[in-house]
């Protein structure tokens, strides 16, 4: 497809001379004939081997000082490059039907138009919403509810028990979980990752709101709308996460912690305590990120500054 016509059906704006596309490539594999994308400075100067640039308006003065490449403004370069390999031919493997190996319950409801995959579980008088895709070996818990155009991956586990025990007579002593888990519509649930069942109640996950893999999410946790949480992410049981958070990888939660609308948590933080809305908040345990950058900066000066105190103190001793 000319360069021309791409940029026409995408609806972005071109610039640059004239050159045929023919599929998409990431921007280290990108050869003649490529179209690729550019997110960040810092890798316009990589992008030499394309025979085209998806940039954001952002990059776009840059882009053309630094590379000969006609370029694709594009306010969401990621996302259209996408878009662009499907125009091209490109073809996203999806499976349809519910498989004859996946096992679901005769008093579960299934919605129009849902996809469930090989070995799958659906247990009894669960409710998956129309169009939704349940794939291969995940198990869907007795009573959960997944919304519609709802997409839970390989091996994700909705609806199992909270990690509730009590001690008692010598022994921990398992709590019933009689709650459900809701998963409201639009939301992806990433492949290993878990959802526990609330103790009373309902452990919910809002609209739109997208996780990752390797993500555990403890009993009661309620989670808002087009929220963004990222692999490895463990939230323990009470938590309530507003909407338009953003979880990075390996953030942990203690219990009862509300995130605020909003708020960033960036990734390896702890959280101990609650975050305010609209913040961001990094290092161990978490704290305002310009807050955490000081105190490394501090750190990181430390060894200069006790070789200097310990001149000194050497000085003091000598001077006696």
């Amino acid at each position: 497809m000319k360069l021309t016509e791409l940029a026409s059906q995408l609806g972005v704006e071109h610039r640059g001379g004239e050159v045929e596309i023919l599929g998409v490539a990431p921007l280290d594999r990108a050869g003649t004939g490529d179209l690729s994308f550019v997110t960040t400075r810092k890798w316009l100067s990589e992008a030499h081997g394309a025979s085209a640039l998806l940039v954001s308006p952002e990059l776009a003065g840059e882009a053309e000082g630094m590379v000969a490449t006609p370029l694709l403004i594009s306010a969401t370069p990621g996302r259209d490059a996408g878009r662009a390999a499907l125009l091209l031919g490109g073809r996203e493997l999806r499976m349809s039907g519910i498989h004859p190996s996946a096992v679901i319950d005769p008093t579960a409801r299934i919605g129009s138009g849902a996809t469930i995959g090989a070995l799958a579980v659906i247990g009894a008088e669960a409710v998956i919403g129309e169009d939704c895709v349940i794939h291969p070996g995940a198990v869907i818990h007795e009573r959960s509810v997944i919304g519609a155009r709802s997409v839970i991956h390989p091996n994700a586990v909705i609806g199992s028990d909270g990690f509730g025990f009590e001690y008692a007579d010598g022994a921990h002593q398992r709590i019933p979980h009689l709650g459900i888990v809701r998963i409201e519509e639009d939301v992806e649930v990433g492949a290993g990752t878990t959802v526990d069942r609330a103790r009373f109640g309902e452990t919910r996950i809002g609209a739109g709101t997208k996780i990752d893999n390797l993500v555990q999410i403890g009993h009661n946790v309620q989670i808002g709308r087009a929220c963004i949480i990222v692999s490895q992410v463990g939230i323990a049981g009470s938590c309530r996460i507003e909407d338009g958070a953003v979880l990075a990888g390996q953030v942990g939660l203690a219990p009862h912690v509300t995130v605020g609308r909003g708020a960033r948590i960036a990734a390896s933080t702890g959280v101990a305590g609650d975050v305010p809305a609209g913040v961001t908040w990094s290092g161990w345990w978490g704290c305002q990120h310009r807050e955490n950058l000081s105190q490394i900066n501090a750190l990181r000066k430390l060894p200069e500054f006790m070789k200097t105190v310990r001149a000194f103190m050497k000085g003091q001793e000598s001077g006696k």
